[in-house]
């Protein structure tokens, strides 16, 4: 039995999301790729689940910050979506185009 207060096992037993506001964060935004964008630009995004749906958005924030990733340095790049589908669910995959 547990008591007000006791953490379990170190893993979250609740999450609570706003859904309201839907986020795609690119992983492979390349140094060379990274300087073409620019917050504020649209871009239109694909869910590997969902082919037939294409959802805008736009830039929110380019990181400072780099890692590396399988030996290129990559950017981080929010996007915030302005549509949604009722179907989407964290942590799908997506393809995002920059529009220029």
């Amino acid at each position: 039995m547990s008591k007000v207060g006791e953490f379990a096992s170190g893993q979250p037993v609740i999450t609570i999301a706003d859904n309201s506001k839907w986020v795609v964060k690119t992983t492979d935004l390349t140094e060379i790729d990274v300087v073409k964008i620019k917050e504020g630009q649209a871009v239109t995004v694909t869910l590997d689940a969902l082919p037939g749906v294409e959802l805008s958005g736009n830039v929110l924030s380019i990181s400072q910050n780099f890692s590396e990733n399988q030996g290129d340095v990559v950017y981080e790049v929010t996007i915030l979506l302005t549509e949604k589908d009722p179907a989407m669910r964290w942590g799908m995959t997506a393809i995002v185009k920059f529009t220029e």
